[in-house]
């Protein structure tokens, strides 16, 4: 045994560095939840990133009912998450915007999209192999 008495571990605070603007103007996240012209512009922004993503699901449909690829394939699949992703995050968005009494209605500003095409093929095939390799002939 040792005659050294136990020593408590050693503790450190750690701060985050603070953000700084393009002109050099501290930048405060804190009340970004809070400040309907930043979540504004945070709408917007999901907004344009959803279109652009719906596009591109758009174009890898059409691309893989030519040819399969599964590189193609995985985009899509991951796509398609992060559309149903930023959807509810951009619903979330403008019902906080509307308690601010800001009401921006996203239906006219995101386009329709009901998934890809392709996906939905994929997986009617599985479900019919799957209930094939199941089922049998009774009598």
């Amino acid at each position: 045994m040792s005659d050294n008495p136990t020593t408590a571990p050693r503790q450190s605070v750690v701060r985050t560095a603070p953000r700084i603007s393009a002109r050099g103007n501290m930048v405060s996240d804190t009340n970004d939840n809070n400040d309907p012209v930043l979540m504004e512009a945070k709408l917007l922004e999901m907004i344009s990133s959803l279109r652009q993503l719906i596009h591109s699901n758009q174009q890898l449909d059409e691309a893989l009912l030519e040819d399969h690829d599964e590189d193609l394939l995985q985009a899509l699949e991951e796509n398609e998450y992060v559309i149903l992703r930023k959807r509810n995050e951009a619903r979330v968005l403008a019902e906080n915007l509307r308690r601010h009494g800001v009401n921006i209605s996203l239906d006219d500003k995101v386009p329709g999209y009901n998934g890809s095409v392709v996906l939905r093929k994929i997986k009617e095939k599985q479900k019919d192999n799957s209930s094939n390799q199941n089922g049998g002939l009774y009598l």
